[in-house]
This record gives C-alpha cells, structure tokens and sequence, in this order.
C-alpha cells in the first residue's frame, strides 16, 4: 500500500499581494458597516485560493471569487468590490481641454 500522494501546486503571495492583504484588512476594519464580514470574506478568499488546484494568481482569483457571488452580505461585496476595482460605476471620463 503506497501512502504518496499528488503534489500540490505551491503557491506562495508576491509581495505587493502581501502589501495588499495588509492594507485591505486595516482598511476594512475601518469600517463600521459590514468590515468584519468583508475582512471575514478576504480570510475565506485566501485559503480558498491555496486549496484550489488551479494555478492561477491570486488578484485574478479574488476578482472571480467576487464576481461568482460568494460574498453573501450585500454591503461586505459592495466593500470587496470597491476593494479589487470591481464597481458597477465606470470611471470617470476625462475632459478635454481645447487647444
């Protein structure tokens, strides 16, 4: 009987996703309505992303995971959204200066 298992792709944060993480949950312990349950989502987000098999980076799967729905509180994905450049709101147009 053979106890090997499949190895796992190893995934490891970048630095700048470090950075990100800990500028996201300062921010979002900021916020008195829906913070927790949003930085409760960002906890879910990041361990989902180590489980899964799929190689993919780990912005790229937050923006999934946000946009698949999973964040069940209105307001926290409103936050998480607004967090990964996700927002319903196009950005603004720039105006032209005449020459």
């Amino acid at each position: 009987m053979s106890t090997i298992t499949a190895a796992l792709p190893r995934k490891s944060l970048h630095e700048h996703e470090r950075k990100f993480l800990k500028l996201a949950g300062e921010g979002l312990a900021q916020e008195k309505v829906g913070g927790a349950a949003a930085m409760a989502h960002l906890l879910d987000m990041v361990a989902s992303w180590h489980a899964t098999r799929v190689n993919i980076e780990f912005g790229d799967y937050c923006k999934r995971w946000v946009s698949e729905g999973n964040a069940k509180s209105k307001t926290a994905d409103r936050l998480l959204r607004n967090l990964l450049g996700l927002d319903d709101n196009p950005p603004p147009r720039r105006i032209r200066r005449a020459a």
